[in-house]
């Protein structure tokens, strides 16, 4: 029997053992790939594991009517994964990053084992609320990197200098010049700064409760399709 793209992870704890409460003081991990032909013994332990496992990941969540692929300005890989996630909290925009969204989504068939490629990590929701000045800040930062995934707004730019033209709330009920705090949507990994979002991290971060990759996940369990769709929502303009 051969066993294909299994590796065994062997985590070694060292308890203090004079600690009544049992503390954790420090841990080492390996990875030992496991090669053919495999010992019997190793196969009857593994088995069953990879048998269930492969059982979930190749469960159908439901059916994509096109390819999503990620890019920029916007894509609809994006856009798909950031309008999802406003369901899940009680926010203004939502805002991710290119780099997080490991891979794209296929058309038809979507499995529980195609989100978990697309988002391999244990990332948390956050909310976050921003004043004004750094809203702006992050406005910046979007645009000068050529466009981020995001949700709940539009942004228009000059495409030469950056200079941010036009902020605009895609439902009625909300203006960025009014209100006195925005409240963005994000993974915890961005909020402490990742992927150079230095001006995230002394903002207080709420919890919303469910992971980044579960929360696309419940929505793709709860639909029988999905799709997205390019809606210019960042416009890069000539300098005027």
């Amino acid at each position: 029997m051969k066993l294909k793209n299994y590796t065994i992870y062997l985590v070694a704890i060292f308890i203090l053992a004079c600690s009544p409460s049992y503390n954790l003081q420090s841990y080492n991990n390996e990875v030992i790939e496991v090669q053919s032909p495999v010992d019997s013994s190793v196969l009857t332990i593994i088995t069953p594991y990879q048998n269930g496992i492969e059982l979930q990941m190749n469960e159908v969540l439901c059916v994509s009517k096109m390819e999503m692929k990620k890019g920029k300005p916007e894509s609809l890989l994006g856009n798909f994964v950031t309008d999802l996630c406003l369901n899940y909290a009680d926010a203004h925009v939502c805002v991710m990053n290119t780099g997080g969204l490991r891979s794209s989504l296929p058309q038809g068939n979507i499995t529980r084992g195609d989100i978990y490629t697309l988002m391999p990590f244990e990332n948390e929701l956050v909310v976050l609320e921003l004043d004004i000045e750094s809203f702006q800040v992050l406005v910046d930062y979007i645009t000068k990197r050529g466009g981020e995934p995001f949700s709940g707004m539009r942004l228009k730019a000059s495409s030469k200098g950056y200079d941010i033209k036009e902020v605009s709330r895609m439902k009625d009920y909300f203006d960025f010049n009014k209100e006195n705090k925005i409240r963005v949507l994000t993974s915890d990994y961005l909020a402490n700064g990742g992927d150079k979002m230095w001006f995230f991290k002394d903002k207080e971060q709420s919890n919303v409760g469910i992971k980044l990759r579960d929360a696309i996940i419940d929505h793709c369990s709860k639909s029988d399709t999905i799709s997205s769709k390019l809606d210019n929502r960042l416009i890069f303009t000539e300098n005027e």
